[in-house]
């Protein structure tokens, strides 16, 4: 019982945040573009992280050390854009805009 009213809050707070999302697309694309540089290899590491992506994935992609990628990383959390979750003893990042 709990674990279902658990997935019932989950999905509500999801549904919230999409529409937070879509009210304040505008907002939030202007923050992307002041805290990503076009071209700048912060902008290449928040493009891979589309939640299928591991730290060694993403360095692998643009040719970073792992060390690099990690620090950019660390970096986007501190900012806010992403998030790291473990599935499956692996750690994936994701943005959250």
């Amino acid at each position: 019982m709990t674990g279902d009213r658990l997935d019932e809050i989950k999905n509500l707070l999801e549904d919230i945040k999409g529409i937070l999302l879509l009210t304040n697309q505008d907002q939030l694309s202007e923050m992307k573009k002041r805290l990503l540089k076009p071209g700048s290899v912060e902008n290449q590491v928040y493009e891979l992280c589309d939640g299928t992506n591991t730290s060694r994935d993403i360095a692998t992609k643009i040719q970073k050390t792992p060390e690099n990628v990690g620090t950019v990383i660390i970096s986007l959390r501190r900012k806010g854009l992403i998030r790291t979750v473990d599935r499956d003893g692996k750690k994936f990042h994701e943005q959250l805009f």
